[in-house]
């Protein structure tokens, strides 16, 4: 079963401010080849590092940067785009970043840049449920683990690990 990853997850420097946010379970598998990756925002156009972005409204969906400027269309282009990759790899399940406007799965920030949670989904994490693939995020991974039926095979990650 292929699973889709957020790329920063797997230690690839695309995040908002051109860092990445490794981990180590994730880049394994990626690297025997059990993973496929996307990052929503570089898919959309945006640069690496990049103004912070956080989601001011779901209906309608406006994505805005710190300093206002409306990155909507981006973040629905690249979220699109990943989407794509996703389905035409046949990904059933995916691990995307916390908190993200487009990866977010268990809450995103409320668009006041105070590191505010509200409930929601990021855009591209949103996307995905509507096909069906079942999203976790980073710090969900005993969970995601049992769900891929995994748990026995990297069950001494969490016993050493203190990077979730």
């Amino acid at each position: 079963m292929k699973i889709g990853v957020s790329s920063c997850l797997v230690g690839m420097n695309c995040t908002y401010v051109g860092k990445n946010n490794y981990v180590d379970i994730l880049a394994k598998m990626y690297e025997e080849g059990d993973v496929v990756i996307a990052c929503p925002e570089v898919f959309g156009g945006l640069s690496t590092p990049r103004d912070p972005a956080e989601i001011k409204s779901m209906n309608p969906l406006i994505i805005e940067t710190i300093h206002g400027k409306d990155v909507t269309y981006e973040y629905l282009k690249g979220a699109t785009k990943a989407l794509q990759i996703f389905l035409d790899a046949d990904v059933k399940v995916a691990v995307l970043k916390f908190r993200s406007p487009s990866c977010g799965c268990d809450g995103v920030y409320d668009g006041t840049f105070t590191h505010t949670l509200v409930d929601g989904q990021g855009v591209f994490a949103h996307m995905l449920e509507e096909k069906g693939i079942k999203v976790f995020h980073e710090n969900q991974m005993k969970e995601f683990l049992k769900y891929i039926g995994k748990d026995d095979d990297y069950g001494t990650y969490f016993k050493d690990s203190t990077s979730i």
